[in-house]
């Protein structure tokens, strides 16, 4: 398994020093939202996740400089692997992240989700696909469990999903195998 440095989510990638950009988490769906509540509004039907991306990209918001890492939402019912995997490609983004997760969805919730098909599996399987695609995954883990279940799909490296609700932002690397903390 790869150790990687932490990645810090972000909504924006203004004003970043080019080491800043690659240790970032883009999410610009949640540009003007406080920093404090990104993990909890990243899970809310509030924004759209792979649409802000791409909106983003068609805006040249990226400019110069090292890519960060995109964040997607991979269980979207309306995400076409194909045509993402294009776009971010022609941006000069090769890096993905299944981020924000549905792993952090759990109870009854969480159960109906992956029953109708959308659970951490097809998380998974879309990272499968963008690989496929030409893009590298990275994983994020919200558990020991499923940060084994992305290795054991030979992706790496495997970040560790913060606590919900932490405010924290930094996306640190489980460690080798029992992929601790």
């Amino acid at each position: 398994m790869e150790i990687a440095a932490p990645l810090t989510l972000r909504a924006t990638l203004e004003g970043l020093v080019p080491a800043e950009r690659a240790r970032t988490l883009f999410l610009p769906a949640l540009a003007g939202a406080p920093e404090a509540l990104f993990d909890l509004l990243a899970l809310l039907p509030v924004c759209d996740v792979n649409g802000g991306l791409t909106a983003c990209l068609a805006a040249g918001a990226i400019g110069d400089g090292p890519a960060p890492v995109a964040a997607l939402f991979c269980v979207d019912p309306f995400l076409r692997v194909p045509d993402l995997a294009e776009v971010l490609l022609a941006a000069g983004l090769r890096r993905v992240a299944n981020y924000p997760s549905i792993q952090t969805v759990d109870g009854e919730t969480g159960r109906t989700i992956a029953a109708v098909g959308y659970g951490p599996q097809e998380e998974i399987a879309t990272l499968l696909r963008l690989r496929a695609a030409g893009l590298e995954p990275v994983g994020c883990a919200a558990s020991a469990g499923f940060a084994a279940a992305l290795a054991a799909a030979g992706i790496a490296p495997v970040l560790a999903i913060p606590a919900l609700g932490s405010g924290c932002r930094t996306f640190a690397p489980f460690t080798r195998a029992p992929f601790t903390r």
